[in-house]
């Protein structure tokens, strides 16, 4: 599933709509990403109107049309967005097209775990507005870290960084990135990181969520050489750090990758 950077690189993939109206609207009859809303109103609601702005949280996408018109969009597992030429049809697996001058904006989600939202109103929707705090606003402190620690103590590390309620965008990799460059066993239970344990858990947050948005965000691909995310997805990878091999293994339901020369259950309190 698309985490914070790639689905802020999938965002800018409609980025030449922005200022252009939306001459017409297709939607597809049978796909689930409509399951909050009838598709109708897609088409009624969102014809004529003109692509005003876009922004992302976490795994969520807003996009802003004239008339106080609101797009929420969840890429789910499969989904991701796409420009088309105008001379573009919509294939099997288009969700939703929106036809304008110079392109057709889509999304395309082949296993229909996406999500549209649509909503109209001056103010923006509680369902945007209410998200917990960004991982990359500064308002997020380590008192979301350390509170998250302290009611979840029985949870492994990598199944609580996972809960989309503290760490929004947070995904798979970027949890195993984390833990790999904090010394952490992803297996290690929540309540055994103490200081200075979580200012080091805490700085790597930051670090791979920023440093994740400065390139795979802008130019979309794979993050910088270095990271464990290049050795992560093979059995038999080798540790870019220790030279040791690395491990993968399902913990808290999620396949997760380690360096056991590295990380080690005996957390250093």
């Amino acid at each position: 599933m698309p985490e914070l950077a790639e689905v802020a690189y999938a965002s800018t993939r409609w980025k030449a709509g922005i200022n252009l109206r939306i001459q017409e609207v297709i939607v597809h009859p049978k796909s689930r990403v409509f399951r909050e809303h009838d598709r109708s109103s897609f088409i009624e609601e969102l014809s004529g109107s003109i692509l005003r702005s876009s922004q992302t949280h976490g795994k969520q996408m807003l996009f802003g049309f004239s008339g106080n018109r609101w797009l929420g969009l969840h890429l789910g597992m499969t989904g991701w967005l796409h420009s088309e030429p105008t001379s573009y049809s919509p294939a099997k697996h288009d969700a939703i097209v929106l036809s304008q001058s110079k392109q057709k904006l889509v999304f395309r989600d082949p296993r229909q775990f996406g999500r549209l939202r649509l909503h109209i109103g001056k103010e923006l929707p509680a369902w945007w507005s209410e998200q917990p705090t960004s991982m990359l606003n500064p308002s997020f402190d380590k008192k979301i870290l350390k509170d998250a620690l302290a009611r979840h103590k029985k949870r492994p590390i990598k199944a609580l960084l996972l809960d989309q309620r503290y760490f929004p965008g947070m995904g798979n990799w970027m949890a195993d990135e984390v833990l790999w460059r904090a010394c952490i066993h992803p297996a290690c239970r929540s309540g055994e990181i103490k200081k200075p344990l979580c200012n080091i858990l805490f700085q790597q947050i930051l670090f791979v969520a920023r440093g994740a948005m400065k390139s795979v965000g802008i130019h979309g691909g794979d993050p910088p050489k270095g990271w464990l995310f290049h050795h992560r997805w093979k059995d038999g990878g080798i540790c870019p750090k220790s030279n040791n091999p690395l491990v993968r293994e399902e913990i808290g339901g999620r396949t997760s990758c380690w360096s056991p020369a590295r990380q080690s259950l005996e957390v250093a309190k």
